[in-house]
């Protein structure tokens, strides 16, 4: 599982989730105990007083559980409700029975009390459990009254008995197993924290070594040809590797938030550079905010872009100067634009040889971002690329 599989599904919504599953098997496991009354005695010989209870409970545990299910768990309203069906379906169907049979098996009360009664115990403080645990009893007590001198006496407090046992150590489980569950949590968001700062140095890392790269095969190779006198520190070709590196690192150290060089601005940088360094024509950088991190294949179409929108530009703006500008917009999406101030074309025209759709509109369109284009003959050419998450 992922660290944000772990943060969206933790162990406490796994509980919830499982212990409202539990509790509608064990409603319905009680419920369906009873059944056997009325097989083996007939439903003739059953009051139809406890017949209609009974099934108004069964369409009230289906109704109950289903919205438990859906809201992984069962609010206070709904908790309130199915005490006060327990209480009212208990008396109604305990009183309907003959004497002597209340708090005999042929009632099937006792099991969904004793549900109704763990139910709460989970979901509700102990005093709100307390209390409901106290009106059940007493239901179940003014049900089974007229039982208390027959000799089913002993089974009417017995089961009074069991329905408080069942909340109390409903209770104290469902606090150990919550709390279990809050403290998974808590260790999981501590090692996803782990996690994602150990991602964070290895990105940092990665991106010295990428760096390092980079400033080896430019700045230093230049410094070092001119510190071994190589080149002639006056001569053209150490002016024109000193240029171009100074634009590359004035790339570098505006591309990005507090001057901290990402991944896109670097790859930017280098395009200019490397476009730069064939000659015939200059270009100026100038990159700000860009977002620390945008998605490989992003950057990769904008870098693709914008170096054929460089190729062009040399290739048939008739300039010798193009400005290439990358800035974020501060919700995660960048924007690349080159302009220049040549020739132009008409971007309607049916063939233009500029390679526009095909190198530049595609890479874009299948990174998910948008491009426009505005030219005209005589007044340059402006390519904009943005990319919005």
């Amino acid at each position: 599982m992922s660290g944000t599989d772990v943060v969206s599904v933790g162990a406490q919504d796994r509980l919830a989730r499982m212990i409202v599953r539990a509790l509608a098997y064990l409603r319905a496991a009680q419920l369906a105990m009873w059944l056997w009354v009325p097989v083996v005695t007939g439903l003739r010989h059953v009051p139809p007083a406890v017949v209609i209870s009974y099934l108004l409970v069964v369409v009230w545990s289906v109704v109950l559980f289903t919205v438990g299910l859906r809201r992984n768990g069962i609010p206070s309203r709904w908790l309130a409700a199915d005490v006060a069906v327990a209480v009212c379906s208990t008396v109604v169907a305990s009183r309907a029975f003959p004497l002597g049979e209340a708090a005999s098996p042929h009632n099937w009360v006792v099991g969904p009390i004793c549900g109704t009664a763990v139910t709460v115990a989970v979901y509700a403080s102990g005093r709100v459990t307390a209390v409901a645990t106290t009106l059940l009893t007493a239901a179940w007590l003014a049900g089974t009254w007229p039982d208390r001198a027959s000799p089913s006496s002993l089974t009417l407090l017995s089961d009074a008995v069991v329905i408080v046992v069942f909340a109390v150590v409903a209770s104290f489980g469902a606090r150990i197993l919550f709390q279990a569950a809050e403290q998974a949590d808590a260790a999981a968001r501590v090692a996803l924290d782990a996690q994602r700062r150990e991602t964070a140095v290895e990105a940092r890392d990665g991106e010295r070594r990428r760096q390092y790269a980079k400033l080896h095969d430019t700045v230093l190779h230049t410094l070092e040809n001119i510190a071994r006198g190589v080149w002639d520190v006056h001569g053209e070709l150490a002016r024109q590797n000193c240029e171009r590196d100074a634009e590359y690192l004035r790339g570098l150290i505006s591309g990005g938030a507090d001057d901290v060089p990402t991944d896109l601005g670097t790859a930017l940088a280098g395009v200019a550079r490397d476009r730069s360094a064939l000659g015939a024509i200059r270009i100026n950088q100038q990159f700000d905010a860009l977002p620390p991190r945008i998605p490989a294949r992003v950057a990769d179409a904008l870098t693709g872009a914008a170096r054929e929108a460089l190729n062009n530009a040399a290739k048939h703006a008739d300039v010798d100067e193009v400005w290439l500008t990358a800035s974020g917009d501060g919700r995660g999406g960048v924007s690349v634009t080159v302009v220049d101030r040549g020739t132009g074309f008409d971007p309607d025209a049916p063939s233009n040889g500029f390679g526009l759709t095909r190198s530049i509109r595609h890479r874009i369109a299948e990174a998910g971002g948008d491009i426009m284009i505005s030219s005209a003959p005589g007044e340059g050419t402006v390519v904009e690329m943005s990319w919005a998450p």
